[in-house]
């Protein structure tokens, strides 16, 4: 949820839960529903310009109110796989899949200590993120690139599924030293 729905809903939150104070204090005290209903009719109702502005407040409360409503459908099935349609049927290979294809063709070569895949889905294609640690004497932007193509192709070859690019983000160097020493 992006942060403008995000402040939407706060915001909305904040007025039910207004409405809703007032409703319960309005259902524990019924001579007071006789106080806010005339209120609400001779101040808001009969007045042109606040009749009008309330009209518009629930046209947006309503509105709001059915953006929530068909959010709460979406499914998050599709940002998680991608879908490959053959004669046969429908394939989904899910993301967490190609992940480890991925990473599995990163492991293959040569002068990689550890490594970990992201990837993140672009309509009919994925893109992936490969974060490494290497080995000191390793010519980096050599690696890099043998990594970029064999991750590239190990992906497309076992998936079918298109990648757009794939980017290595060397971490660390790893130096061998997995613990600190106490003297």
């Amino acid at each position: 949820m992006n942060l403008f729905f995000r402040i939407l809903l706060a915001v909305y939150a904040f007025c039910l839960t207004i409405i809703s104070v007032i409703a319960i204090i309005v259902t524990l005290n019924p001579k007071m529903f006789d106080d806010v209903s005339d209120y609400i009719y001779n101040n808001l109702i009969l007045g042109r310009s606040s009749s009008i502005l309330l009209f518009v407040v629930e046209v947006i409360f309503l509105g709001i109110s059915i953006i929530f409503l068909f959010s709460g459908f979406k499914s998050n099935k599709d940002k998680k796989s991608v879908k490959k349609h053959t004669n046969i049927g429908e394939i989904r290979i899910s993301l967490n899949s190609i992940e480890n294809i991925a990473l599995a063709a990163s492991r293959r070569l040569s002068g990689i200590r550890e490594s970990k895949a992201y990837v993140t889905k672009h309509e009919d294609n994925v893109s992936i993120v490969i974060k490494t640690v290497v080995l000191p004497d390793v010519n980096i932007p050599a690696l890099s690139e043998d990594m970029q193509s064999k991750v590239k192709k190990s992906v497309e070859d076992t998936s079918g599924v298109p990648v757009s690019n794939v980017s290595v983000i060397v971490e660390n160097i790893y130096t061998g030293y997995s613990k600190s020493r106490v003297e």
